[in-house]
């Protein structure tokens, strides 16, 4: 991507805009608890954050669980909607970078698999002076690595792909970008480490929101 070809943002949510790690830690352990479960770890929510509340839940479900799963599930969307955005904030340096491309008038977009109702609950609490499209699951299309919410966004804002910049902590955000046809940049303060996301084949990996920063600033010179 060269300095001329940057008009649109498409950012992932949860691990790269939030911080949401203590707080899915909190509800799905909550969950557990109820349903006489073993806990889980931070780390290991950390490990496994990023495919949707559904996955999430398999994941740290017993492999020997023999109960109603569709019952769980109901609980933990339910205690999910509950809690969501009192352990959840911004990541430092976000608002610098959601101000710059505010002020530069690039388009922003969110891609999550986050539920679509949830997410804007999650732009509204914490990003609502930005003009942000937002595409969650359980929406029109497929989730991530799908390309088909990143396109819709495409779409939106009458641009190629090639014009847009998609960034995300995870493989998950990478195999989107690239299945859309847009570039890719994997960041490190999320849940995702470097060996992930460049085995995934990220164009670009950022160790901090600063980096994200200047990189943008250099390209909209």
């Amino acid at each position: 991507m060269n300095h001329t070809s940057l008009k649109a943002v498409i950012f992932d949510l949860d691990g790269t805009l939030l911080d949401t790690t203590d707080e899915i830690h909190y509800i799905f352990n909550k969950v557990l608890k109820i349903n006489n479960l073993p806990l889980q770890s931070k780390k290991y929510y950390k490990d496994n954050i990023g495919s949707g509340i559904d996955h999430l839940l398999m994941k740290i479900l017993p492999k020997e669980f023999v109960g109603n799963y569709n019952s769980i599930l109901s609980q933990a969307k339910e205690l999910y909607s509950k809690y969501l955005n009192k352990k959840a904030k911004p990541f430092d340096g976000i608002y610098d970078i959601l101000d710059l491309l505010s002020k530069k008038n690039i388009n922003m977009g969110i891609v999550t698999n986050k539920i679509h109702i949830l997410a804007g609950r999650c732009i509204k609490t914490f990003f609502s002076k930005y003009n942000i499209v937002a595409i969650g699951a359980e929406y029109l299309y497929p989730k991530k690595p799908a390309p088909d919410s990143a396109l819709l966004l495409a779409d939106k804002f009458n641009l190629k792909p090639d014009n847009i910049l998609f960034i995300g902590d995870s493989q998950i955000d990478i195999f989107t970008a690239k299945n859309a046809g847009m570039t890719s940049a994997g960041v490190l303060w999320g849940n995702g480490s470097e060996a992930e996301l460049q085995n995934a084949g990220a164009d670009i990996i950022f160790s901090e929101p600063m980096d994200l920063k200047i990189f943008l600033i250099n390209q909209m010179a």
